[in-house]
């Protein structure tokens, strides 16, 4: 795996998680509040876009998202 792909694992998972569970973005804000994060629908993709946040915040989307097991390769 090349460093670009490494890069943009994280954003990629979320955005396949939120996919797979069928979570608009707006939703996906709304999950996050519990967690501390005051985002709204704009911020969220700036982060996305970006995709340079911390494992923090990955982490918070991941328990947002319900999930409990993360799989970097099959």
């Amino acid at each position: 795996m090349t460093i670009e792909e490494i890069e943009k694992l994280p954003k990629n998972f979320i955005r396949a998680e939120m996919k797979r569970r069928d979570i608009t973005v707006k939703d996906m804000v709304k999950l996050l509040q519990p967690y501390g994060e005051k985002l709204n629908v704009q911020s969220f993709n700036n982060k996305m876009t970006r995709g340079n946040f911390s494992a923090v915040f990955f982490f918070k989307c991941m328990c947002a998202l319900d999930l409990n097991v993360v799989r970097l390769k099959d």
